[in-house]
């Protein structure tokens, strides 16, 4: 039977990487884990997971007016963070200043949308981010002063970015992300 395991986002082009390897460096030595990409940076709206063909034409029926096409934002990549804290992180990620609220905006809406075909809204409040690495080990004090560390450091801006409909891979050098195009 088809199954695709899917999510809601937008993948995230950088103009300058260079952040990134010095992000890599600083905190390498400190976390242990799988660092994530640059070609996979994206913000996710909605997990949704394993989908039948039926299910993701639903999905695409129902969000075809709002993927796919490029929109006008204005987001800030600033700072670093962790879920759950900084203090016992398990996800490590670049912060996203949201300052019109586009984010919460696309995030509202795909979550009412769904609802629709019975997927019941996220309870946990948006925090729109981006994965930098899953963390399986940290130096704890050495996390916290290097989180604070970057704090208010811009490391880019996005002006423009899609909503698509994406399929995650996994594959045992870790997730392969592929827009949907129905």
């Amino acid at each position: 039977m088809f199954k695709k395991r899917i999510f809601i986002g937008s993948f995230i082009k950088l103009s300058n990487t260079k952040f990134y390897t010095r992000i890599k460096k600083d905190f390498g030595g400190i976390t242990t884990g799988r660092w994530v990409p640059v070609q996979n940076f994206h913000i996710t709206y909605r997990f949704i997971g394993d989908v039948t063909s039926k299910e993701l034409e639903d999905i695409y029926s129902l969000l075809k007016n709002e993927i796919n096409y490029p929109r006008t934002v204005s987001l800030n990549l600033k700072g670093v963070g962790a879920f759950p804290n900084i203090s016992n992180p398990r996800v490590f990620f670049i912060k996203v200043e949201d300052s019109n609220g586009d984010l919460v905006e696309i995030n509202n809406f795909i979550q009412d949308r769904l609802s629709v075909l019975g997927y019941k809204k996220e309870i946990k409040p948006f925090v729109p981010h981006i994965t930098l690495k899953r963390l399986k080990g940290v130096k704890r004090e050495d996390f916290v002063e290097k989180v604070k560390k970057y704090e208010d450091i811009l490391f880019d801006t996005q002006e423009s970015l899609e909503v698509n409909i994406i399929e995650s891979i996994l594959t045992p050098q870790g997730a392969v992300y592929k827009k949907i195009l129905l």
